[in-house]
């Protein structure tokens, strides 16, 4: 039986990006924490930078947990990118058919705040 690494989240915000690290699993135990740190900062950006660069395992609740994240910020007007992918959280994402949706920028659909 696999033991999980201890996560770490991380987050700063410098200007209109919120940059938030990933260290160790995004997983059942440890999803809510991002949803979390996520929320904190919705209200102050306009886009969030999840860096995966150190995320080293993903499970489907982790991978529910980034689609919840997308959603909350989509409602929000806010923009999130997955930076420093592995090839094994890209292999998630395609074999998921959730790639496109969360790495694909769409088209700047924003409402204007000055309506």
């Amino acid at each position: 039986m696999r033991t999980p690494a201890t996560p770490t989240f991380t987050s700063t915000v410098d200007g209109a990006v919120a940059h938030v690290v990933i260290r160790g699993e995004l997983a059942y135990e440890t999803g809510d924490e991002l949803v979390a740190i996520v929320d904190d900062v919705l209200t102050l950006v306009a886009e969030v930078r999840v860096d995966c660069a150190e995320l080293g395992f993903c499970d489907s609740y982790g991978l529910s947990t980034l689609l919840l994240v997308q959603r909350r910020l989509h409602a929000a007007d806010v923009r999130l990118s997955l930076v420093n992918r592995s090839a094994a959280l890209d292999r998630l994402l395609k074999r998921t058919n959730t790639f496109l949706h969360l790495t694909n920028p769409a088209p700047d659909t924003r409402r204007r705040r000055d309506n």
